[in-house]
């Protein structure tokens, strides 16, 4: 038996705001399928969702490596010892390893103006103050 869909009918979906398969209210149909749906239990309008979305495992996903990583790969064996400590009266050029109380190690990817340096820290890249 073929299902038959009309606007203003009750259907189970996904709902993208509760996060659970709940009862809904087809709003829209294209090519006679629900297209558009409304929560019973939120009001939230969102596309028909026939299934839970399926969970991602971890480690399944390749991620590229950070321009920090290919950074540190680049540091000698031995060779945190050569970072400058982080002070905002000191002056800094570009490509030189900072060590920041906060951030950790860093490098200078640019020097913006006399007072800006740009600095690329494992959990991004801040500007940061220099010559004050």
């Amino acid at each position: 038996m073929e299902n038959t869909y009309e606007v203003g009918t009750d259907i189970v979906s996904w709902c993208t705001k509760c996060k659970l398969m709940l009862d809904h209210t087809i709003s829209a149909l294209v090519d006679a399928l629900p297209k558009k749906v409304k929560c019973k239990t939120c009001n939230g309008h969102h596309n028909y969702r026939e299934k839970e979305p399926e969970k991602k495992t971890p480690g399944t996903r390749k991620t590229k490596k950070s321009e920090y990583q290919i950074l540190m790969a680049k540091v000698d064996e031995g060779g945190l010892s050569g970072a400058k400590k982080y002070s905002i009266k000191g002056n800094f050029k570009a490509n030189q390893m900072i060590e920041h109380a906060t951030f950790g190690i860093g490098f200078i990817s640019s020097v913006i103006n006399r007072s800006k340096v740009e600095v690329i820290f494992e959990n991004g890249t801040k500007r940061m103050v220099q010559n004050r």
